[in-house]
């Protein structure tokens, strides 16, 4: 907590809050003077014609104004703001592009943020200036004391100087008052940024990658989630080419059935040979 307070010297949005809120001031005034006396002007020389180009100049100028105050809101505040709009750039002819810049809402609200500039100017102004002057007697009660100066002269030889006590508490008191006024620039800061993102329009946010939870079978021990985490989508799978054709195969033509066969002839023996005759009659002779 001690750290977040007196850390706050050492951020560089709290100084580049500081210089948003000395620049609303003087910004806001020259603003809102330009603008009201060069509509005034243009709108009352319409019916002669010389005021529809100073309307134009008039136009081109809180167009740029607005762009300006657009790099403030993001690069100063931090705002997340959209750009400025170019809607004429889709758009051909001088009517069309005039038809166009004027038609869209962005146009009017940027007006609307450059006349409100000088308020939020008036309030930042009055707050500077508050906070430097409570720092300011602060560091010169001490002053007064060590150095003898009168703090209030009532005229008529009698004036008041801060006793010791009042000297020596205000010097922790201003360098309190340091850090706790940059606290309530930071505060009115963010305040005006976010009045900025709702004139101009928050800048789109990018989506977020897709976190792919692990399974909990992977990790021994842990409980699987409630909510069951879909896994991401297959990519498609590539086309295929053509299978190449079969060839076509031709039944063969069916047999000529075959005749049936008879059963087969008995075999007749034959007779015996000669030799063999003989043979068989040598042992009778003997």
């Amino acid at each position: 907590m001690l750290g977040w307070f007196f850390g706050v010297v050492a951020r560089p949005r709290t100084w580049l809050n500081l210089l948003f809120q000395v620049l609303a001031f003087p910004l806001g005034l020259f603003y809102f003077v330009f603008l009201v006396t060069g509509l005034s002007v243009g709108l009352g020389l319409v019916i002669i014609w010389v005021g529809i180009p100073i309307l134009l100049i008039v136009a081109g100028a809180w167009w740029l104004f607005g762009a300006f105050e657009r790099l403030q809101a993001k690069y100063l505040l931090g705002a997340a703001v959209s750009a400025p709009p170019r809607a004429w750039e889709n758009v051909n002819g001088v009517w069309g592009k005039l038809k166009a810049h004027f038609g869209i809402g962005a146009t009017w609200r940027d007006l609307f943020y450059l006349l409100a500039k000088l308020a939020l100017g008036i309030v930042s102004f009055t707050l500077l200036v508050t906070l430097a002057g409570i720092l300011f007697w602060l560091v010169y009660l001490p002053v007064a004391h060590f150095w003898g100066i009168p703090f209030v002269d009532f005229g008529n030889g009698r004036a008041w100087t801060p006793p010791l006590w009042l000297a020596i508490a205000a010097i922790p008191g201003a360098i309190l008052n340091v850090f706790l006024s940059l606290h309530i620039v930071n505060g009115w800061g963010w305040v005006c940024a976010r009045w900025a993102e709702l004139m101009f329009g928050a800048a789109p946010q990018a989506p977020a990658p897709a976190v792919t939870m692990p399974s909990a079978a992977a990790q021994p021990g842990a409980i699987a989630p409630l909510v069951s985490v879909s896994p991401p989508p297959l990519p498609p799978a590539p086309p295929q080419a053509p299978a190449p054709p079969q060839p076509v195969v031709m039944p063969a033509p069916p047999k000529a059935p075959t005749a049936p066969q008879g059963p087969a002839p008995a075999a007749i023996p034959e007779p015996p040979s000669a030799l063999g005759a003989a043979g068989s009659s040598e042992p009778e002779s003997n």
